[in-house]
């Protein structure tokens, strides 16, 4: 166990990280709602063990089992805690990744489809696929928030809602809500954008700046996605807060309905903040991605007017110093792409190397884990973020 859901000094625990025992699980149910585990210092299926354990003696069929127990295959060692991550289990985590985001973005496209044919619109496998996502992001967030990095300008709204699913889930699971509050957010995120099918295409698709009438027409989107999914039904209230409330502000300049700081709800700000993130740093049909790097810079210097100080802080702490997706440059002169991170070791993020401290690319692309690397006395560290010349690295 590397942290609790509370300070140290709370517990009855001496030391801070512990291997954990079978005496030990009572105590930490007695005192704790929730746990983190690191399986790169725990036992070989040490993952599956504790899953059995946390939930011995709940009713399997009961509401509080489902929200604990997640659905689909479990992941014996999550990529990113790994000690040694390899490049095999890196592409199962990215290929059962692209799998989640490939569905999902089918039921959006679905979903913008049937509005524009005026078909009646069926909301119940938009809400599996989140629940896949939902699966995913807590199993393993790293997979998911790689593939954030294949955008496609012509394609954008689709991908643009996947996307934003993805970090707000993964946001979400930082600021600890519960696996029903993130299927709630996520089915919000998800169909955040539906709206903007009422949107004439010559307005979203204007490369130029938006005329104040234009941009008027645009701000309707987000009234629009809410009456046509409350119309649907089957949609939780709290997801078409999301969608009605995703471009509120706390100093009160947002829209449709001009909320101000508490007022806006933390699923509604998490949200708000996954939307702009991802617009920042995609390519749109008037204006070219920033970096992650200078997003989260802008969000630091500007975010606290639009999202609350503290909350953009936490997104800076959950998406890392080096997000994932970024190239970074070692002190060596090696050239990688940052494919994890954890929260213990913000600075020393996994990488996938694609070039050599010589320049030259490499023969077999090599994972490298600067957190495990240091706890052998070694210590690589990264000298700076690189800016590629054209599009972002990817496995192949």
């Amino acid at each position: 166990v590397a942290e609790l859901d509370r300070p140290w000094t709370d517990t009855p625990f001496m030391f801070q990280g512990f291997q954990v025992t079978a005496e030990d699980i009572e105590t930490l149910r007695s005192h704790c709602r929730f746990v983190y585990v690191d399986l790169g210092l725990s036992e070989p299926g040490a993952g599956r063990s504790a899953r059995q354990a946390v939930n011995a003696g709940v009713d399997a069929s009961s509401d509080e089992a489902r929200s604990r127990i997640a659905p689909g295959p479990a992941y014996e060692a999550p990529f990113q805690h790994r000690r040694e991550p390899d490049e095999g289990h890196f592409r199962e985590l990215v290929a059962a990744a692209e799998a989640g985001r490939c569905q999902a973005r089918n039921e959006v496209d679905r979903v913008m489809h049937d509005i524009r044919l005026g078909r009646s619109l069926d909301t119940e496998r938009a809400r599996e696929s989140v629940e896949e996502l939902v699966h995913q992001v807590s199993a393993d967030s790293s997979a998911a928030l790689w593939l954030t990095n294949l955008k496609n300008r012509d394609e954008y709204t689709s991908i643009h809602c996947v996307n934003v699913c993805v970090f707000a889930l993964t946001f979400g699971l930082h600021m600890g809500l519960e696996r029903d509050e993130l299927t709630r957010l996520g089915i919000g995120a998800l169909l955040h954008d539906v709206g903007k099918t009422k949107t004439p295409p010559e307005i979203l698709n204007k490369q130029g700046a938006l005329t104040d009438e234009e941009f008027e027409i645009v701000k309707r989107h987000a009234e629009d996605g809410y009456q046509l999914m409350y119309e649907a039904g089957g949609v939780p209230e709290q997801a078409l807060e999301v969608i009605r409330c995703h471009h509120e502000r706390v100093n009160g300049k947002g829209y449709p309905l001009g909320l101000r700081g508490e007022d806006i709800p933390l699923r509604v700000r998490i949200s708000g903040l996954a939307d702009t993130y991802d617009a920042m740093t995609s390519d749109r049909t008037y204006q070219n991605a920033m970096s992650a790097d200078d997003a989260l810079h802008k969000l630091y210097r500007n975010g606290a007017h639009f999202f609350g100080e503290g909350l953009v802080q936490e997104f800076i702490r959950c998406v890392g110093i080096f997000p994932v997706g970024s190239v970074v440059e070692l002190d060596n002169t090696a050239v990688g792409v940052v494919v994890a991170t954890r929260a213990d070791a913000r600075l020393q993020p996994t990488l996938l190397l694609v070039r050599t401290p010589d320049g030259a690319p490499y023969d077999k692309r090599v994972l490298l884990n600067l957190a495990a690397q240091a706890r052998r006395g070694e210590h690589s560290r990264p000298r700076r973020i690189v800016r590629p010349h054209r599009g972002r690295l990817m496995p192949q």
